[in-house]
């Protein structure tokens, strides 16, 4: 009973703390496993706001047409992210539409509890 006692007060603040859950991703734009035409803007979406200072993306090329089993990745330069005005999306705005192809997106970000969070997204663009 004296053990309940003295742990009583660590239930009481454990009970009186918000619960804090990681960011996690909740879509995308073209979306994961997608093929797509005439992509200009990547977005990935998440479940709540997003740090700016933490967040960001990078578009590779991981496939070319006539190139199938090569490794070539390319980052496609002149890519324009910012955070989505309502705080819960990354947006990636291209120069130019992608050429066809395979891509991947890779996103880090986190959320209000500060918890760092990556992934991918792959899509395809076809002409």
């Amino acid at each position: 009973m004296k053990t309940l006692h003295r742990l009583l007060p660590v239930f009481v603040v454990l009970a009186a703390t918000p619960a804090l859950a990681a960011v996690s991703l909740t879509g995308s734009t073209p979306a994961a496993g997608a093929k797509a035409a005439g992509v200009r803007t990547v977005t990935v979406s998440f479940s709540e706001p997003v740090q700016p200072a933490l967040s960001g993306m990078e578009v590779v090329m991981t496939e070319m047409p006539g190139m199938e089993g090569m490794h070539h990745e390319m980052k496609i330069p002149g890519v324009s992210v910012k955070v989505a005005p309502d705080g819960r999306a990354l947006v990636a705005t291209m120069a130019r539409p992608l050429p066809a192809g395979g891509y991947t997106v890779n996103w880090r970000t986190a959320g209000a509890d500060g918890q760092r969070m990556t992934g991918k997204v792959t899509f395809a663009v076809t002409k």
